[in-house]
């Protein structure tokens, strides 16, 4: 399964549910408020089609507190979150994202190197809405050629956040199939990260942004945001992974 493709139809679908949200709308729903197992709309459980196992995702208790437990057995979902949130960093606002997570299993043999291992026990996902005018030629046109053969919602700029088992801490990658998604690897069991403890992890959007992309963000442009997204990912290895999500937020943070 690629990431592009999946994030082009979970986006896709999800753009179609933020007509009935209000106009505007920033927050991001906490999976702590959830009356039963289910994750609080409007958290969607977005894959494709023809995916024939799922990953699974349910609020449960642990440590004393609502968090989201997401699963696989060698199968692949996203669970997204739609957001129409504009935060201007040249006005001095600085965008934050926060949440903890904790992993209880990595996916045996996963190596986000490879198209054929691409796999992860947990990433936490931005995904920009990021105009066209924006990206060089090159780049516009790789954009509009996926668009055109998938969907016309792909997003044209995502970050993800994962916690690898293999991979050092600190390193900047491109997804194994478009580099229209960067990773970040926040955390590494190699550098003893090791699984079964929480951390707590806050990013500056505005400068992990330009980190990314550097050609897009010149004059410190930031786009609005499509969408927020979490995963687990085990169906090119056909292994089993399992993690814990809490609260994921964002929020300005005035700078002086």
């Amino acid at each position: 399964m690629t990431l592009t493709t999946a994030i082009t139809t979970a986006l896709g679908a999800l753009l179609l549910g933020t007509l009935a949200l209000p106009a505007r709308a920033s927050a991001i729903t906490p999976f702590s408020t959830a009356t039963g197992e289910a994750p609080p709309p409007p958290w969607r459980v977005v894959t494709l089609p023809k995916q024939p196992t799922h990953s699974r995702y349910r609020i449960a208790s642990l440590d004393g507190a609502r968090v989201l437990a997401m699963d696989t057995d060698g199968g692949y979902a996203n669970l997204l979150h739609p957001t129409a949130a504009r935060i201007d960093a040249s006005a001095g606002a600085t965008p934050l994202l926060r949440w903890r997570w904790r992993i209880a299993q990595f996916p045996a043999g996963a190596d986000l190197t490879r198209k054929e291992t691409d796999d992860v026990a947990a990433r936490v996902c931005v995904l920009f809405d990021l105009p066209l005018d924006r990206l060089s030629a090159g780049e516009r046109l790789k954009v509009r050629l996926g668009r055109a053969l998938f969907d016309p919602a792909l997003p044209a700029a995502s970050i993800c956040y994962v916690w690898d088992r293999d991979l050092p801490a600190g390193r900047w990658l491109p997804n194994a199939y478009t580099a229209r998604v960067q990773m970040l690897v926040l955390r590494s069991a190699a550098a003893g990260d090791a699984p079964g403890a929480w951390a707590l992890e806050q990013r500056d959007l505005a400068a992990d942004f330009a980190r990314a992309f550097a050609h897009e963000a010149q004059g410190g442009y930031l786009p609005p945001l499509a969408a927020i997204g979490v995963a687990v990912d085990g169906d090119n290895t056909r292994g089993a992974a399992r993690a814990y999500v809490g609260d994921v937020s964002l929020a300005p943070r005035e700078t002086r």
